[in-house]
C-alpha cells in the first residue's frame, strides 16, 4: 500500500522525475522485504551475500511482455532496454509521463532469519 500511496503523491504534485524504492522490516525473526525498480536488499548469512529482491527492468521478458500488453514498447537504446525508449526500470514511483507502463506494484518476500 505504501508504494501506491507514494506514487499517488508524486503524481498529485506533478513531479517530473521518479524513484525506485526498497523496504526491509525485521520483527521477531521474520524479515519482510519488498521493492519496485532496481533497489536491492542484501542479507549476509555466514559472511555470504544473498540478494533477496529482484530487479524490475525493461530487459526482463515478463516485464517487457506486461508493458507490451498495455500498449507500450521496449527498445534497446544505447545498450540498455528502455520503456518507451526512455526508462530502464519497469516499476517505480513517479515518472508520470510513463505511468501507463511504469507501475508501482511491489514484489514482496517473507523469510525467517536468526538474529
Amino acid at each position: 500500500m505504501g508504494y501506491l500511496k507514494t506514487d499517488e503523491e508524486f503524481l498529485k504534485r506533478g513531479e517530473s522525475g521518479g524513484t525506485c524504492c526498497v523496504i526491509a522490516l525485521l520483527r521477531k525473526g521474520r524479515l519482510v522485504v519488498s521493492n519496485i525498480g532496481d533497489c536491492h536488499v542484501v542479507l549476509s548469512r555466514a559472511g555470504k551475500a544473498e540478494v533477496l529482491t529482484s530487479d524490475h527492468r525493461a530487459s526482463q521478458e515478463d516485464e517487457k511482455q506486461r508493458i507490451e500488453n498495455l500498449g507500450g514498447f521496449v527498445v534497446n537504446y544505447h545498450g540498455a532496454w528502455r520503456v518507451q525508449g526512455s526508462l530502464a526500470v519497469s516499476r517505480g514511483n513517479g515518472d508520470g509521463h510513463l505511468k501507463q507502463w511504469v507501475v508501482a506494484d511491489r514484489e514482496t518476500r517473507t523469510l525467517l532469519v536468526d538474529h
